[in-house]
């Protein structure tokens, strides 16, 4: 069943435990589903009832990649699967064999500093990748050379304290997860400020720490954005609030520091809830 932002009380289709640091989700189109677990270095592929079909990288993962601290993850239109691990962007295989790699630690073109969440645009295929520690976005091209960056240290319009993580909605604007801002900023393609939501607090409609965000896309484009207050809040493309569930604990409803985000064709939506070390899907 599709999840209703409009209550705040959602009840989990199922749970999916014993993941080890859940930080990143992607969701292919035959609906498998693609779990980082950082804790464990690997990348965990379930299939559409949340079964374990394999892993790849960490202690016995199919394919030859080696992670060392993997995080965001996205699915190319050509079916390879983008990681972002330590100062690289590693492409590779669904079953886990390594195509290409981009990266060194740096401030330059094609150089990272704690790169995190990865988004792909519907419209040119070019890759957003959150250069959380150099604060700004490096946008790569689909052959990942690299095609422009935008954003600066600060916390003026178009700049950011620590990027975490990016989403691209239809019509290729970009959300940007701005953490220690506690606030969402919506840019155009090339990186110019379009809007922005979300003050510092506990209330409706506030952020504290902002880390994960995804776009309904397929149905009623509305954002949704998981932060340190152990919850999911729902925002339209406007910055308008909706809703929220979730709160700290281990209970169903509850989240230990949620992550990652993504939405299936379906309108399931899925929770990396990082600290209960499980995977929950609405």
């Amino acid at each position: 069943i599709p999840i209703n932002p409009y209550l705040d009380n959602i009840t989990p289709v199922y749970i999916i435990t014993k993941l080890k640091g859940p930080r990143g989700v992607a969701v292919t189109d035959d609906n498998h589903i693609l779990v980082v677990e950082c804790s464990s270095d690997r990348v965990t592929i379930l299939d559409r009832e949340g079964k374990k079909v394999k892993s790849l990288g960490g202690k016995g993962g199919s394919g030859n990649v080696k992670f060392s601290h993997p995080r965001g993850i996205a699915i190319t239109p050509d079916k390879f699967i983008l990681v972002s691990d330590s100062n690289w962007i590693y492409k590779i295989s669904m079953i886990g064999f390594l195509i290409a790699s981009v990266g060194e630690e740096g401030s330059g073109p094609l150089q990272f500093n704690d790169p995190d969440g990865i988004a792909i645009s519907p419209i040119t295929g070019q890759v957003y990748i959150a250069d959380s520690c150099n604060h700004r976005i490096q946008v790569l091209n689909p052959d990942l050379t690299f095609s422009h960056s935008f954003g600066s240290k600060g916390s003026a319009n178009g700049q950011f304290e620590f990027p975490h993580d990016i989403a691209i909605d239809s019509q290729g604007l970009v959300y940007v997860v701005d953490k220690y801002n506690d606030r969402i900023q919506k840019f155009s393609p090339d990186g110019k400020f379009v809007g922005q939501f979300g003050t510092h607090r506990l209330g409706p409609g506030q952020l504290n720490d902002p880390v994960g965000i995804t776009i309904d896309t397929a149905a009623t484009g509305l954002v949704y954005v998981s932060d340190s207050n152990h919850r999911i809040s729902v925002f339209t493309s406007d910055g308008v609030f909706v809703s929220k569930f979730g709160g700290y604990g281990s209970n169903i409803n509850q989240f230990y520091t949620p992550y990652g985000l993504a939405f299936n064709k379906d309108g399931l939506l899925y929770v990396c809830d990082y600290n209960n070390n499980r995977f929950v899907v609405y």
